[in-house]
C-alpha cells in the first residue's frame, strides 16, 4: 500500500510539480520520484513497504525491456500465481508491482481482468508517451484526477490536486454531502477534480487525447440460476468462496493482523485466517469502558477459538477525543462516520502493524442492513403513477416522509440509496442546494431484488462513503486495510444467488450457515451492533467546543443558517448525534482546507 502522485504536461513545462510530501504519510518507508526524457511526465511514489520490503520492491520500478514506467498503489494477491503466465524468468524479487508491470507489457490491457486485488496505478510507455492511469474494480483503493487545458494531475488523495483558487467544493459535492454525510463519488469535487471511475481507466498523451473505458463489468446472472440447487449447495459456495478470499489476502512479508470486533463478518474472516496462521495472526479490539460500547467479551471467545494472538485494548475518553480531532484534521474528505476507523486503525498501528483484515463488505453482499427488509416493502410504490405515489409518501410517517420525498423514482435501488439520507430533497432545496441526488451505475442483468439493493449499498454508501473512509483514515497512519468480502470473484458470485437462498430468520442467514460449525453462537444469538463510539456521550462533553467550532465555521464560510438550527435540535435532545456531527466535521474541513502548490526543483529526480 503506498500513495502515488504524477503529471502529465500537455504543453512543455511540467512545473511545478504536484508536492508529494502532502500524500508522504500514505508511504512513510520511502519516496521515489520520475520524469521521463521528454520532460513532459512526472511520476511520484511514497511506499508503505509489505511486498517484497527490499530495495527490489522499489517504485517507480521500470520493466525489464525499459519500455514501461509504473507506479502502483494496493496488492495483488494472486500476483505470484501469475507469473507463471509470462515467458520471463529474471525476477529481481516477489513485488507484486513488478509482477504487474511484466504482465502489462506481456498482455496489455487484458492483464487487468486477472488480477485478483485492491489497486490503482499509473502506467507510461515510453513508444508512445503515454500514461495509462487504472483503478480496481470496487474502488478499494482511490484514484483521484484533474484535468485542465495545460496538464492532468493525479493523485490518492485530493489535497496535490487543489490550488488557491479553490475556495470552496462544487455545489453537487455540498449537497450530497449535506444529504448523505460524505462527498459525491462521481462528479466533480471541485472545479475539474474527480475520482476515476471504479473498475475504468484513462489513457491520455501529451498532447491531451483521452481516452476513458470501463474495463470491468460484474457478470450477469445467467439463467443456469433457475436450476433447483438446494440450499445446502449455496451454503458450500459461500463458505468455500469466503475461504479461498481470506486465505489470499494473507499474503505479507510484514506480518497480518485483523480488526475484530465480535460480529459476524470480522469473526469469520479471524476464524478462517486463524487456521491458516494461528499465534502469527494477531486480532485486536477496542473496548471502552461504558459497557453499552464494548464487546471484548464476545470478541475474546472468537479470538480463543482462531488461536490468534489476541489484543484487548481499552481506550478512555481523553485519548479518543483527543484522536478524534486528529481523525477530523487528517480528512482528505470530510466524512460523517469516519472516526471509528481511525481510530480502531490508530491502536493496530500503535502496536506496529502495518496490514489489518477488515469484514467490510459482509453486510452489503449478504443482506446485513435493515434496507434489505424495509426496501422490498415499498417497491411497490413505482407500480402506480408519480402523482399518486407521491401522495402516499405525504402520508408516511415522518421520517420516513423526509427520505422518499422528492425521489426521481421508486425503484429498489432508488429506494436503497435514499433511505441512506440524512437530508430531504425539500430541506436541501430551502437551503439553496441541489438534490444531492446520489448516481448508481445500472445492476449487472438479470439479478433479483436483494442483488439490487447490495448493489445499490455497495455504489451508494460502500464506495463513496465507508471504503473511502477506510483508506483516508488507516493511510493517515500508514496502515494497510484488506477487505476480503470484495474479492470480486466472491461479489459477483454471491449477487447472482437467488435471494429465496439468502432470506431467512435473522441477519445474513446464508453466511451464517457456511460457517455455523466454527462460529460461537455468542456470535449471531445476539442484536447487531458493530463498533460504535459514544460520539453524543462526548459531544455534549469533552468535544463540545470542538463540535461547536465546526458548527460556526460552517455556518460562516457557507453562509448557512441551517448548522445553527441543528444545534438547537440537537441540544433538545430532538435528533441523532450524526445530524448535527455532519455539519461540525464540515465546517472544521473548510477551515482546514487549503492548497498552495510550490514549485518544486527537479533536481534529484530520475530522468529516463
Amino acid at each position: 500500500m503506498c500513495g502515488i502522485i504524477g503529471k502529465i504536461a500537455f504543453s512543455k513545462s511540467i512545473l511545478p510539480l504536484p508536492q508529494i510530501d502532502l500524500i508522504r504519510h500514505r508511504g512513510p518507508d520511502g519516496k521515489g520520484e520520475w520524469i521521463n526524457c521528454e520532460g513532459n511526465i512526472y511520476f511520484g511514489h511514497t511506499r508503505l513497504a509489505i511486498l517484497e520490503p527490499t530495495q527490489a520492491g522499489y517504485q517507480p520500478m521500470q520493466s525489464s525491456s525499459k519500455r514501461f514506467t509504473i507506479i502502483f498503489n494496493g496488492e495483488i494477491y494472486n500476483h505470484l500465481n501469475l507469473r507463471s503466465l509470462i515467458p520471463f524468468n529474471s525476477w529481481h524479487g516477489t513485488s507484486d508491482t513488478e509482477t504487474l508491470i511484466e504482465l502489462l507489457e506481456f498482455m496489455g490491457t487484458k492483464a487487468l481482468s486477472l488480477l485478483k486485488g485492491m489497486f490503482a496505478f499509473a502506467l507510461h510507455d515510453s513508444v508512445d508517451n503515454s500514461v495509462l492511469l487504472v483503478r480496481d474494480r470496487l474502488g478499494i483503493k482511490p484514484l483521484w484526477v484533474r484535468f485542465d487545458a495545460a496538464a492532468c494531475t493525479f493523485a490518492s488523495e485530493i489535497k496535490p490536486l487543489l490550488n488557491p483558487d479553490d475556495k470552496l467544493p462544487s455545489s453537487q459535492a455540498i449537497s450530497e454531502f449535506v444529504a448523505f454525510g460524505r462527498m459525491t463519488g462521481v462528479d466533480e469535487i471541485f472545479s475539474g477534480v474527480n475520482a476515476v471511475s471504479p473498475g475504468s481507466l484513462i489513457k491520455l498523451n501529451n498532447k491531451g487525447e483521452i481516452k476513458t473505458e470501463n474495463w470491468w463489468t460484474p457478470e450477469s446472472a445467467p439463467l443456469a440460476k433457475l436450476i433447483p440447487y438446494n440450499q445446502n449447495y449455496y451454503v458450500q459456495k459461500v463458505n468455500k468462496l469466503v475461504k479461498s478470499s481470506v486465505t489470499e489476502h494473507l499474503i505479507s512479508d510484514v506480518g497480518v493482523g485483523a480488526f475484530l470486533s465480535g460480529g459476524i463478518d470480522s469473526s469469520i474472516i479471524v476464524l478462517v485466517a486463524g487456521k491458516e496462521l494461528g499465534k502469527n495472526l494477531k486480532t485486536f479490539t477496542v473496548g471502552f469502558h461504558e459497557k453499552a460500547f464494548d464487546e471484548r467479551k464476545v470478541a475474546r471467545k472468537v479470538a480463543q477459538k482462531a488461536g490468534s494472538e489476541h489484543f484487548e485494548i481499552e481506550v478512555s475518553e481523553e485519548s479518543c477525543v483527543s484522536w478524534v480531532k486528529e481523525a477530523v484534521y487528517n480528512l482528505d474528505l470530510p466524512s460523517v462516520d469516519a472516526i471509528n476507523t481511525y481510530i480502531v486503525s490508530k491502536v493496530v498501528r500503535e502496536q506496529g502493524m502495518k496490514v489489518a483484515l477488515s469484514g467490510l463488505g459482509g453486510d452489503e453482499l449478504f443482506g446485513g442492513y435493515p434496507s434489505f427488509k424495509n426496501v422490498p416493502l415499498l417497491t411497490w410504490l413505482s407500480a402506480l403513477p408519480k402523482r399518486y405515489s407521491e401522495q402516499l409518501v405525504k402520508l408516511m410517517p415522518k421520517q420516513l416522509k423526509q427520505k422518499l420525498s422528492g425521489l426521481n423514482g421508486f425503484s429498489a435501488a432508488e429506494l436503497t440509496v435514499s433511505r441512506r439520507r440524512f437530508t430531504s430533497v425539500s430541506e436541501l432545496c430551502k437551503m439553496g442546494l441541489s438534490t444531492g441526488h446520489s448516481y448508481v451505475p445500472p445492476p449487472p442483468e438479470g439479478v433479483d431484488k436483494m442483488a439490487i439493493i447490495s448493489w445499490a449499498e455497495i455504489y451508494g454508501y460502500m464506495i463513496p462513503l465507508l471504503l473511502r473512509d477506510s483508506d483516508q483514515m488507516s493511510m493517515a497512519l500508514g496502515l494497510e486495510i484488506r477487505v476480503p468480502f470484495l474479492d470480486h470473484h466472491l461479489v459477483e458470485e454471491v449477487l447472482k444467488i437467488p435471494q429465496s437462498y439468502k432470506k431467512g430468520y435473522g441477519v445474513k442467514p446464508l453466511l451464517i450457515d457456511a460457517f455455523r460449525s466454527d462460529l460461537p453462537r455468542e456470535v449471531y444469538n445476539r442484536p447487531k451492533q458493530g463498533f460504535v463510539l459514544p460520539m453524543e456521550n462526548w459531544m455534549r462533553g469533552h468535544l463540545a467546543e470542538f463540535t461547536e467550532e465546526g458548527i460556526y465555521a460552517a455556518a460562516d464560510l457557507l453562509g448557512l443558517s441551517e448548522p445553527l438550527r441543528q444545534r438547537e435540535i440537537f441540544m433538545k435532545g430532538q435528533s441523532h448525534w450524526t445530524r448535527l456531527w455532519l455539519w461540525s466535521v464540515l465546517g472544521h474541513w473548510l477551515l482546514n482546507h487549503k492548497a498552495i502548490p510550490v514549485e518544486t526543483s527537479t533536481s534529484n529526480i530520475g530522468i529516463s
